[in-house]
């Protein structure tokens, strides 16, 4: 049984993510891990000797966040709770090397302005550089069954698509893909159905749905198509694929009025 990581700061935020997270296991059958990091230096020895007030209350509050767990989900999900010391970011890319997650959960946001802008560095270097799914919740969003899955991508670098990865979501949450390619050049449309025929060779297995949308505005273009076709859940390549550019990365991951997947 696989298993989904959501880092904690005990923010509001990033409990409606744990939240998020805890309703997701019970629905695809995983154990839930909450993280949570002291990134503040500590002396190793001591810190076994006499744990000091930040520790212990962070360790009272993952006491009570797993319980506010095991009643949420009845019991049905393995609740476990880790506070390490170190950089959260780090500790996360640590774990994922033997725990192989099936995604790890994460907010938007942070608990003040200053871990608003320290949470989105994180989320989006974790977005870049992790091989397993990170998944971006926005504040109040609950969980909800994932039917629909909204694949954008800008049709390049089609040798390097994750091909297996988008197959193995698509199987998790038997959902529907839809495929989305939005376009602001007339002249580049032959090319691009050349290239959609060729991803869809590649996707064949799990039926998906092709949409050439024009739109001069890529994020304005992508959430309409996402409300109009009631999609769950946006699949991205933040890195070599898709509509991300530099400047858009955080407008999608961080701007979406839904969920936002990343994989690499």
């Amino acid at each position: 049984m696989q298993t989904i990581i959501a880092p904690t700061d005990f923010s509001d935020v990033s409990l409606n993510a744990v939240n998020y997270a805890a309703d997701m296991a019970i629905a695809l059958q995983a154990n839930l891990l909450i993280l949570h990091a002291i990134e503040s230096p500590v002396n190793v020895k001591k810190m076994y000797e006499a744990p000091d007030a930040i520790e212990l209350e962070a360790e009272e509050k993952l006491n009570g966040l797993e319980a506010s767990l095991l009643k949420r989900t009845s019991g049905k999900v393995s609740v476990q709770t880790k506070q390490v010391i170190g950089l959260i970011e780090s500790e996360i890319i640590k774990i994922c090397t033997y725990k192989n997650p099936l995604a790890i959960v994460m907010a938007t946001k942070g608990a003040s302005i200053k871990d608003h802008f320290f949470m989105e560095s994180i989320t989006v270097y974790l977005s870049k550089n992790l091989k397993h799914p990170v998944i971006v919740v926005p504040p109040n969003t609950q969980y909800k069954p994932v039917n629909k899955i909204l694949l954008a991508t800008d049709l390049e670098h089609l040798y390097s698509f994750p091909v297996e990865k988008i197959k193995s979501i698509a199987k998790v949450f038997n959902a529907k893909v839809d495929i989305v390619h939005v376009y602001n050049k007339e002249d580049k449309c032959e090319v691009m159905v050349s290239r959609m025929t060729e991803l869809m060779l590649y996707l064949d297995s799990i039926d998906p749905q092709f949409h050439f949308i024009y739109n001069k505005d890529v994020y304005k273009g992508i959430i309409d198509f996402a409300k109009e076709n009631k999609s769950d859940i946006i699949l991205a390549f933040p890195k070599k694929h898709a509509f991300f550019h530099k400047s858009e990365s955080k407008q999608f991951i961080f701007n979406a009025p839904l969920t936002v997947m990343t994989i690499q």
